[in-house]
């Protein structure tokens, strides 16, 4: 971004607007010195002042911040289809604004076909969309990738759009959240991911030899497991990833049994409890008191010194068929997925797994890693499942958009090599 003719002024201030998906407000602002040709080059020039500070290029984009009297307790970018974002900017020189601009940001190419997966629904005497194809320009046949979003449910189109402008034709899936499947993580048979692998080959534009996985938090734990149990998936990229298959985080009301998350051929995956109780009660105090967000961080970690159980059910990495990529943030609150990452890439050294198993870490970012360029200015935000409470996301601003964009660009990289 370059601001050209400036006045003879010592500072300009450049504005940015958006509106999300759900219609709300995102802004920023920063000042900037002009050089003596009346030039602003966000390339090199440094925020002095503003949303953000020092040399970004991108800085005036991840550092919108969502209008507070429009959070409703939902503090992210929210991203629920394909149609474009409209940014404008505002250049302004002592309280005038002397310049402005609007660019349209698209998610995916123009010339992208799209096609839906549908299941039916019987209460609603009508099929539902549970997946979202987008088939690239092209003769094909294409390499594929299933896109699967984390413990929010629904779709993440902003990478599967996204990554569908690379090459791929990228199926973003929905597991959860969406009638009729389950209203929230538990009991997934992973069947599901089989049929809608099967659903995926049957595309005339889809090559049946090159299908990858990538998945996000309980997504990346999902993209793993499938990748685990299915052969023809060569390849997986897992951000915020698990090296342990997890317990659903509840008891059935009538059995009193913990509730699983996965299942295979109708029985539960081996999982590791959570000490939920011993948790609440520790976070009671912080969260009802000093109103402090939930750090879901310290559950997982309470959870990983069950040593045993943990050894049941961490997950075979070395029975996957291909190369791996594990990208996390080392201030996750969500859970420990930098210590997770690690701990698959060394069980996949002792077990001599015979592809290739490459971790990014970023020690400041947290775990709401998305697509770049997107604002990452939120810190926490609220489940309905929570009663209301904030949960952190952890991280910093800048972190995260650092590591937004250096994990995309590689996972596209590593992609494009091994499908």
């Amino acid at each position: 971004m370059r601001l050209a003719g400036a006045p003879a002024v010592p500072e300009i201030s450049l504005r940015a607007f958006t509106r999300d998906d759900a219609g709300r407000d995102w802004r920023s602002e920063a000042t900037f010195l002009v050089d003596a040709r009346g030039t602003v080059d966000l390339s090199v020039a440094a925020a002095v002042s503003g949303s953000y500070s020092g040399v970004s290029p991108m800085g005036i984009f991840w550092s919108m911040a969502l209008a507070p009297e429009q959070a409703n307790g939902r503090t992210i970018f929210v991203k629920e289809n394909v149609e474009p974002n409209i940014v404008t900017f505002e250049a302004v020189s002592r309280g005038e604004v002397i310049a402005r601009a609007e660019i349209v940001r698209r998610f995916c190419a123009v010339d992208t076909t799209t096609r839906e997966l549908k299941i039916p629904n019987p209460e609603a005497n009508a099929d539902t969309v549970v997946g979202k194809l987008f088939i690239p320009a092209g003769p094909g046949p294409h390499p594929a990738v299933i896109v699967l979003s984390g413990s929010g449910g629904g779709f993440d189109i902003d990478k599967a759009a996204g990554l569908s402008r690379h090459g791929f034709a990228t199926l973003a899936l929905s597991y959860f959240g969406v009638p009729p499947l389950p209203s929230w993580l538990h009991r997934i048979p992973l069947e599901y991911f089989e049929a809608a692998l099967d659903w995926l080959v049957a595309q005339p534009e889809i090559d049946s030899n090159r299908i990858g996985m990538f998945g996000i938090s309980r997504g990346a734990e999902a993209a793993i497991l499938a990748a685990v149990q299915f052969p023809r998936v060569r390849a997986v990229v897992g951000w915020a990833p698990s090296s342990t298959v997890w317990a659903a985080g509840g008891e059935d009301k009538t059995t009193r049994e913990i509730i699983p998350c996965w299942t295979w051929r109708g029985e539960p995956l081996a999982f590791a409890p959570l000490p939920l109780k011993r948790f609440m009660w520790q976070s009671a105090f912080p969260v009802a008191v000093m109103k402090r967000p939930v750090m879901f961080v310290n559950l997982f970690r309470a959870a990983l010194r069950n040593r045993a159980a943990v050894e049941r059910a961490a997950i075979p990495i070395e029975k996957i068929g291909g190369p791996v990529l594990l990208v996390s943030g080392g201030d996750d609150h969500l859970w420990p997925a930098g210590e997770m990452a690690e701990a698959l890439v060394s069980r996949a050294k002792h077990y001599k797994f015979p592809h290739a198993i490459e971790h990014l870490h970023f020690p400041r970012a947290g775990h709401m890693l998305r697509y770049p360029y997107l604002p990452t200015t939120s810190r926490y935000s609220q489940n309905k499942h929570l009663r209301g409470a904030r949960f952190s996301f952890g991280g910093e601003a800048a972190a995260d958009a650092e590591a937004q964009l250096a994990g995309w660009r590689r996972s596209i990289e590593f992609l494009r090599a091994n499908l």
